[in-house]
């Protein structure tokens, strides 16, 4: 997902005063748990070896290389010097580390977001006027990374890092040299955003205090009007290190500009921080245990003391170890190169990064969707999840592996979806930890996650409220400070232009138009299943017939999908290529985005063989771009026709050429884990080409054996034994030894457990044409 808006600033008022938590909401945000979940933990620690968190920190992946555990919220890592405005928390062609901060999200696109928070970074000697210069040299052959842990050497001050991390707190190793001078300074104004106002004080080995921030920069006076859209985050942090320091100190910045006092404790202001000292012995090493709240300087001390405290760095390393071998457990393959398993499994835990589970362990949670950060009680064994940066990307990979192999969290991602539509009063786009609404990206996605849940059996949440949710979302907009030709990335709802005339039109958004309707229409029809599980068949007859809206972009005598004015003419000079009028994307790719209609697309395109034409045609030609999410599904259209055989052709090339076992390995952004998931979810065998329909397009898998861990304690298997480069086609495929004969199967039928067997050749075979 490629973020190609200006970077505009906020400006930085102080806010009101931080020191106590917001008031806890006594009632259950999330509604009580009716249904619970065995627990899942086969052993996976010999899976570990093939995670390699470096893969994705170069080439446009922006991955974390950091230390985290699955959905943590702390994700502490390496901040690398970057040029201002960068996206990129940890560039892998850097060549200087500024720190270790403590929020991250995976993957992000986009100008000047991703978090970077609470910035630790130690050093040897006095603090320089320049705040560049604090920065300092690295050799990725004294780099490691693994998951739940992260080491570098830092190679000016010739000091070793080591971090690791629970869901709220960070540890932190440093072994310094022999020094008069040993110190550690905690950045707060440190921000991918820009800071606002903090506050520290330091006394007898603790420190403590709070962060503010503006998180998304883009939201500027263009929505001043528009409630709640402030992104502001208060961070309150407790760190205890191992050892009184024996000498502390303030400093402020002012652009590169660092003013440091000796002695003083304590400081407030917009762009702050403090640092500590100590005289070191040769190897000596002082630790820091840092716990974060969203609540209080008192939660973030009493989440210190329940996951990090009174453990040694090696414990802390072990727990977050073990949290990671029980979720990569829950698949097991046999076969495969080494390259491939490494990927694989990488993918899987990139996966399992976001969204974020911003439970603390006190039970309660907080959310700002009405535009202030508001503490909310979670009901026993509920978590309140967000961070999901952005949905128009997971909605298609992210969100369907989990429902595979997460389930215990579905329920819960509904139900946080739909507390933030109560809080706010309205569905989001792209959830965060900050208030309001972030607005970036296009169409209702929530709501074909929401539809994919329900379809695939979660339901324990509020469905009535689910409805006025979806229904909402598909008939209201909030825009009534909308600049013409931007309401693309700034609306919540569903432009009016679309419900009157079955189309958004270019003068409403020139960068996207066409886009909008073609996804708003595919959301129609996902909220058309949600009305027909609920029993609503007059609702769910109206959003069908919406979701024929994709229909009225398409020209016939380009042959493709094409921009329209208000008027209902065509945009001139019309170019498949061109950008104009699709969201970072182009018509060559966006005229194949109706997944809930494929077999209409096909007949619109002249039928099976024009369709299978132009698939050839778009990949042969170059048209694919496996660096974006718009076309992720491309591939896998060749199962709705006579030559299913270029599904499994196709998606092999996308894993082979496109996906590599080095730092910049991900062919684009990871956003959220999404493109790591279409490669985990191809690489099994297995793409949910419309998510909302419960099914699973067949393919290719790398893999002899794949087996995913149920919660019943049972295990569903996809056999491929003679899977191989050479081997790629499907001959023929049994389910529980019955013929398949159709290429896709549901997922009821995967979780009720079972062996689906392919049988493979070196050929293309005619099983499972249309």
């Amino acid at each position: 997902m490629h973020r190609l808006l200006p970077l505009l600033l906020l400006t930085a008022c102080k806010p009101d005063p931080v020191d106590s938590a917001p008031p806890l909401s006594s009632d259950c945000a999330l509604g009580e748990r009716t249904k619970s979940w065995a627990e899942l933990c086969p052993d996976g620690a010999e899976l570990l070896q093939y995670v390699d968190p470096m893969i994705g920190t170069g080439g446009g992946g922006n991955a974390v290389p950091g230390a985290l555990v699955p959905h943590g919220m702390v994700k502490l890592s390496p901040d690398s010097q970057v040029e201002a405005g960068s996206i990129d928390a940890y560039e892998y062609d850097a060549e200087r580390i500024e720190g270790f901060s403590h929020t991250h999200l995976e993957g992000p696109g986009g100008s000047a977001n991703g978090y970077s928070n609470l910035l630790v970074l130690p050093f040897v000697g006095e603090l320089p006027d320049s705040y560049k210069a604090l920065a300092s040299g690295f050799s990725h052959d004294n780099e490691d990374a693994a998951p739940g842990y992260y080491a570098v050497t830092l190679d000016e001050h010739g000091i070793r890092v080591e971090l690791t991390a629970s869901a709220f707190a960070g540890a932190h190793r440093y072994t310094f040299p022999a020094s008069e001078d040993a110190r550690i300074v905690v950045d707060l104004g440190h921000s991918r955003g820009s800071a606002v106002w903090a506050e520290w004080t330091a006394s007898s080995g603790i420190v403590e205090g709070s962060a503010s921030y503006s998180q998304h920069p883009l939201l500027t006076t263009l929505l001043a009007d528009a409630p709640g859209s402030t992104a502001e985050l208060t961070l309150y942090f407790s760190g205890e290190f191992s050892r009184p320091f024996d000498s502390q100190g303030v400093f402020t910045r002012d652009g590169d500009g660092l003013a440091s006092e000796d002695g003083p404790g304590e400081i407030s202001g917009e762009d702050v921080g403090g640092w500590l000292g100590w005289s070191t012995e040769e190897g000596e090493q002082i630790e820091l245990r840092l716990g974060v709240s969203l609540q209080s300087v008192e939660q973030a001390r009493a989440n210190r003391e329940a996951q990090v405290d009174g453990q040694s760095f090696e414990q802390v390393r072990a727990a977050a170890e073990a949290a990671w071998a029980c979720a990569l457990g829950r698949v097991q393959v046999e076969g495969g190169s080494e390259d491939q398993l490494t990927l694989l499994y990488t993918s899987l835990y990139r996966a399992m990064m976001q969204p974020s589970d911003l439970t603390e362990p006190n039970g309660s949670f907080v959310s700002g969707a009405s535009g202030e950060l508001e503490a909310f009680e979670a009901c026993e064994g509920r978590s309140f999840y967000t961070d999901d940066w952005c949905m128009w990307d997971t909605f298609r990979t992210t969100h369907p592996l989990a429902t595979l192999l997460e389930p215990e969290t579905m329920d819960d991602r509904v139900a946080s979806l739909l507390h933030l539509y109560q809080q706010g009063g309205w569905l989001p786009k792209c959830t965060w930890m900050s208030t309001g609404y972030s607005r970036v990206m296009i169409g209702n996605h929530a709501v074909p996650i929401m539809a994919d849940a329900l379809v695939k059996g979660f339901a324990d949440y509020d469905q009535d409220l689910l409805w006025e949710a979806v229904h909402k979302s598909g008939i209201e907009e909030d825009m009534d400070f909308l600049v013409e030709g931007a309401c693309g990335y700034f609306n919540l709802g569903t432009p009016p232009e679309y419900l009157e005339q079955g189309f958004v039109s270019h003068e409403c958004d020139p960068s996207q138009s066409v886009s909008m309707t073609l996804e708003h229409a595919y959301d129609d029809w996902a909220a058309a299943r949600i009305a027909s599980l609920l029993g609503l068949d007059e609702q769910a007859a109206a959003y069908d017939l919406r979701a024929e809206h994709w229909r009225n972009h398409w020209d016939p005598d380009e042959g493709f999908m094409r921009g329209r004015y208000r008027d209902g003419s065509w945009v001139e000079d019309f170019d498949p290529q061109s950008r104009v009028d699709f969201c970072e994307s182009n018509s060559w790719i966006y005229s194949f985005f109706v997944p809930h209609d494929v077999p209409g697309l096909v007949e619109t395109m002249g039928g099976d063989e024009a369709f299978l034409e132009r698939l050839d045609t778009f990949f042969d030609e170059g048209h694919f771009e496996p660096d974006n999410e718009p076309g992720f599904h491309v591939p896998f259209l060749y199962n709705h026709t006579s030559a299913v055989h270029g599904t499994q052709l196709r998606s092999r090339r996308l894993l082979a050429d496109e996906y590599s076992a080095e730092h910049n390995g991900l062919p684009g952004n990871d956003d959220a884990g999404a493109t790591s998931a279409l490669y985990a979810l191809a690489a099994m065998g297995l793409y949910p080409v419309a998510p909302g329909d419960g099914l699973y397009e067949i393919t290719s898998p790398l893999f002899a054996r794949i087996e995913l861990a149920l919660h019943d304690g049972g295990s569903f298997v996809i056999s491929a034994p003679e899977s191989s480069d050479e081997k790629l086609y499907i001959q023929s495929a049994t389910l529980d030894g019955e013929a398949l004969e159709e290429p896709r199967i549901a997922h009821e039928r995967i979780v009720g457990g079972g062996t689906l067997e392919l049988q493979m050749g070196p050929e293309p075979s005619d099983w499972g044409g249309e």
